[in-house]
C-alpha cells in the first residue's frame, strides 16, 4: 500500500485516473452526489477529487467507514465540510 499524497493510488500506488461516474455512491454518500470521482487506471479503486487542486481526497468503496476519511486533503490540506460532517451513514435510505 502506498503513502496518501493525494496524487498515487493508495491500493497500487498508479498515478494515472480517469473521471469516473458510479450511481450507487452518489446516491449513497452525499460528498459524492455533489462532488466528482475519478478511477485508478491500474486496480480501479475510485477517488473523491479534491474541490479545490483536483488531487484525490480520499478513496471511496462501498464499505466505507467515517474513520477512513481524512480530516483534510492530503495534497493541498484543503477541508471538505461534506466529508467531515459525514457521519456513516447513507445520504438516503433506501
Amino acid at each position: 500500500m502506498s503513502q496518501d499524497d493525494g496524487v498515487h493510488c493508495i491500493v497500487c500506488g498508479k498515478d494515472q485516473f480517469s473521471l469516473a461516474h458510479d450511481e450507487w455512491m452518489r446516491r449513497a454518500f452525499l460528498f459524492v452526489e455533489q462532488g466528482q470521482l475519478k478511477m485508478c487506471a491500474g486496480c480501479g479503486a475510485k477517488y473523491l477529487v479534491c474541490e479545490s487542486c483536483g488531487g484525490l481526497y480520499c478513496r471511496i468503496h462501498p464499505a466505507l467507514e467515517n474513520w477512513e476519511l481524512p480530516d483534510k486533503c492530503p495534497k493541498c490540506g484543503h477541508v471538505n465540510k461534506d466529508v467531515t460532517a459525514w457521519d456513516g451513514t447513507s445520504a438516503r435510505h433506501f
